[in-house]
């Protein structure tokens, strides 16, 4: 065997050796999301009034296994511009420097670094959450109805715009917008 024959055998077992361990360990399934079937949605109070409001641009890569939370892992990014709650004057005010400063900071987003089982179909997924640069440690808890292919995603937390940096020049101290932000995130899909 001529050494040049050698250096590629050698090659290709290095490689072979070095996928090895990919190929053996599973991945999680993808899922593909219904854009149309689910949502990302918004609520708290302003001027003692609740309001509503959802998120009209957004993607997710979702990579989930009951079996195999280890691989499992969620991306959401959300185009904050696209902020909607029916008032016009919300709408502008939220894509302000002081609160999303969408020209600059566009898109917010959550990366899991870790899910786990709370029993039967709920889950716990810790993570980043991402917003204008900024990154805070969330728990997101959702549960999982699954059927065939196909399955549906749920899952809510509260946040603290003061902490997060939302509208803090104009309303330190929540007496206008309340301190409180309630996010639902509603996800059917079907595995890719």
């Amino acid at each position: 065997m001529t050494q040049s024959l050698r250096n590629i055998f050698a090659f290709f077992a290095v490689a072979l050796l070095g996928l090895a361990p990919v190929a053996l360990s599973a991945q999680a399934a993808e899922w593909n999301v219904d854009r149309g079937a689910s949502a990302i949605r918004f609520s708290g109070t302003h001027a003692g009034r609740e309001f509503n409001g959802r998120f009209a641009q957004w993607t997710a890569r979702i990579r989930f296994d009951p079996e195999n939370l280890e691989q499992s892992r969620l991306i959401v990014v959300i185009d904050t511009s696209s902020a909607t709650t029916g008032d016009r004057v919300q709408e502008t005010t939220l894509v302000n420097p002081e609160w999303f400063d969408s020209a600059n900071h566009r898109f917010a987003n959550f990366r899991s670094t870790s899910i786990t089982s709370l029993g039967a179909n709920r889950y716990s997924a810790r993570g980043m959450l991402e917003i204008k640069g900024k990154e805070t440690p969330v728990t997101l808890p959702f549960t999982v109805d699954s059927s065939g292919n196909r399955a549906r995603g749920t899952g809510s937390l509260t946040l603290d715009r003061i902490a997060l940096g939302l509208g803090t020049k104009s309303d330190p101290k929540a007496q206008w917008v309340g301190q409180k932000i309630n996010l639902s995130i509603s996800v059917s899909a079907t595995k890719g």
